[in-house]
């Protein structure tokens, strides 16, 4: 960020200088004019929704009742993993191009003003002098670098207007953040028999639903990441991905990240883990499997048989050496006829043909690898 420094501060903490320089945004032509369109775009919805209530076009772009959406929520519905943003500058006093700032005129709005509070709000507003020493109202402004963005968190009211009064800057206290690189994530058009979705994926692995795919995709494109890409036959089926988001968070599930746990994100990573998991091979009894029910009947008509033969050998006459033995054939294959569904592990069956689930264990838990503290996601 280009600014002209000096020692002082103020009461915020923030850098002073005689004169307050616009940030220099650093973004190429085709990046800036994408970035300009989001704000843009979000400005004619919130005005759509306020003059014409039209709601339901707006979707989840609009918060409804309660107003227009802030520029951080705003920026979760419509840039993929906003949340691995990431501050990483000490706030600096500047000016910002209106054009690239998002706005949220949830409390008053310039078509409320008339001429004269128009010019006192300009007049207060619009003041660099203030805004050095301490006494302009809050202007706490986000800037995304890679992306161009500006999202206000305090002083978002006031956007619209300055975009109303054709005034180009906005003096504010600005920090930095970052976002993960355009060659990290890649978007593809999910197509799964009658099932369409746009996906974002994150280093390979970390899969994210896209709700608003024509906000998302322009400006992606822009920044650089490939967008429309079929989904790899190498990623697990999409049914496999849309039946994790179903799931519960938790370390051995595909749902949720270990630092990011509050998020839908899918892991590939642990759904491939659970696969493999489930896949190999276990020897069980014929109860153990999935859908078998045995007929008591077997059991019952089991022990009907051994007592039979026990009875037959212990009242046949000695001499009878071969009836005897006959029956204790007879006991002896009764009993095992009666066992074998119960005891014998003569199966092999993949252990997702097991009637009782297994699920996978922390050891082999993909999001519990190499795991240091807090880290982003990757």
């Amino acid at each position: 960020m280009h600014l002209v420094t000096n020692t002082s501060e103020n009461t915020s903490g923030c850098q002073l200088s005689e004169t307050i320089e616009q940030i220099d945004l650093g973004i190429s032509t085709t990046m800036n004019r994408a970035a300009q369109a989001v704000v843009k775009n979000k400005t004619l919805i919130d005005a759509a929704v306020a003059e014409y209530d039209a709601k339901m076009l707006a979707g989840d772009l609009h918060d409804g009742g309660y107003g227009p959406a802030e520029p951080f929520p705003f920026l979760h519905r419509i840039v993929p993993f906003a949340y691995t943003l990431e501050r990483s500058n000490s706030p600096v006093l500047a000016r910002v191009p209106t054009a690239n700032t998002l706005g949220c005129s949830w409390k008053w709005r310039r078509g409320s003003l008339d001429v004269a509070e128009k010019a006192k709000c300009r007049a207060e507003l619009d003041n660099e002098a203030a805004l050095l020493n301490g006494t302009l109202d809050t202007a706490s402004y986000a800037w995304i670098k890679p992306l161009g963005l500006i999202a206000p968190g305090e002083g978002k009211n006031r956007v619209d207007f300055f975009r109303g009064e054709r005034i180009e800057s906005i003096p504010a206290m600005v920090t930095e953040w970052t976002y993960a690189e355009p060659d990290r994530i890649v978007l593809y058009s999910v197509k799964d028999s009658a099932f369409e979705a746009t996906w974002a994926v994150l280093d390979g692995r970390w899969v994210e639903f896209v709700p608003n795919p024509s906000w998302t995709s322009p400006l992606m494109d822009a920044y650089g990441v490939s967008i429309e890409n079929p989904w790899p036959k190498t990623f697990p089926a999409p049914a496999d991905v849309l039946q994790a988001m179903f799931d519960t968070a938790r370390f051995n599930s595909p749902l949720g990240h270990p630092v990011y746990g509050h998020v839908t994100v899918i892991d590939l990573d642990t759904i491939k883990a659970i696969d493999e998991f489930q896949a190999e091979p276990q020897r069980t009894t014929m109860t153990d499997l999935k859908g078998v029910k045995v007929d008591h009947r077997v059991w019952q008509l089991s022990i009907v048989g051994v007592l039979s033969a026990l009875v037959l050998m212990i009242l046949l006459p000695a001499q009878w050496v071969e009836a005897r033995i006959a029956c204790g054939i007879l006991m002896g294959a009764a009993g095992c006829a009666g066992m074998l569904p119960y005891l014998m592990h003569i199966i092999t069956v993949p252990r997702s043909g097991l009637a009782k689930e297994q699920y996978l264990p922390p050891e082999r838990c993909p999001k519990n690898a190499g795991r240091q503290g807090n880290r982003k996601l990757g």
